[in-house]
């Protein structure tokens, strides 16, 4: 395991975007908290200095509940322009909007212990409408793009914002993703 230090911190209202440095000379990126809005450009900027200072980043870790759609999708757009690895540590959580930014990933990695989950779309208030279900039908197209398995799709779209489908490793190794100890 890579010891971590924390080289600096971008204060945003949602998501804590940290860049950590590796004893190998890389740096990780850290997106941990509610994804909002800000935070696509606050990894952009993350992801700048890592460059700037020639740093070789070796991943983006996940941890967050979700938030918004919108966002979540700029995040992936960003890991995925920037071919990035993304990774869910042991005892972390990646749900709702932060699994698209998970799915991005060039390689994605999950240790034992993660949660990743997955639902559909509802609005800011809870509420099931039609903007929500267009919502969720974006999303599914999104994953799809991204190289999800339709039976990870077709849960995510099916399963009630109320609840969330947690992703086993069955579900992880169908999509590619590496499971590892969480040492």
């Amino acid at each position: 395991m890579v010891l971590l230090t924390r080289l600096t911190v971008l204060p945003v209202s949602g998501a804590e975007v940290e860049r950590h440095a590796g004893a190998d000379g890389t740096v990780a990126i850290s997106i941990a908290g509610e994804i909002v809005e800000g935070d696509a450009e606050a990894l952009r900027l993350e992801i700048q200095r890592a460059q700037l200072a020639n740093y070789p980043i070796s991943e983006i870790q996940l941890n967050s509940i979700g938030g918004s759609l919108y966002e979540g999708t700029s995040l992936a757009r960003v890991v995925r322009a920037a071919s990035l690895n993304t990774r869910v540590a042991e005892r972390n959580i990646c749900a709702s909007a932060c699994f698209l930014v998970f799915a991005a990933g060039s390689t994605k990695s999950v240790q034992n212990g993660a949660r990743v989950g997955v639902h559909a779309a509802t609005t800011a208030s809870g509420d099931n409408t039609q903007i929500s279900i267009k919502a969720t039908e974006a999303m599914g197209r999104i994953a799809k793009l991204l190289g999800v398995p339709s039976g990870i799709v077709e849960r995510m779209v099916s399963t009630p914002a109320s609840q969330m489908f947690w992703l086993n490793g069955a579900n992880f190794v169908s999509m590619g993703a590496v499971i590892t100890d969480g040492k």
